[in-house]
């Protein structure tokens, strides 16, 4: 079926269709509607991860750190802790 899109539109349309594995339109706005869902669930998730953090800093639940060393050693505990459970996951059965 061929759609009536706009000149710029079409044109990556058609550049989408020489140069990948879709074999038509049909299967080109496929791929882009699910990709546009699951972009708008990633950003769903994302604000209400942000919307439960902001919440939990409103509650006083935070770390505060003085200054560059305090920044210092926090990530590097958080990076010694992801590496043990990198590690940990690697040799579990």
């Amino acid at each position: 079926m061929s759609y009536p899109f706009p000149s710029e539109l079409r044109q990556l349309v058609e550049q989408g269709l020489a140069t990948s594995n879709y074999r038509n339109e049909d299967e080109m706005l496929l791929e882009a509607v699910r990709l546009l869902h699951q972009r708008d669930a990633h950003a769903r998730q994302f604000e209400e991860n942000l919307r439960a953090r902001l919440e939990r800093l409103d509650r006083g639940e935070a770390i505060e750190l003085e200054d560059d060393q305090a920044l210092r050693a926090f990530f590097d505990d958080v990076q010694t802790r992801g590496r043990q459970r990198y590690e940990a996951s690697k040799n579990a059965p």
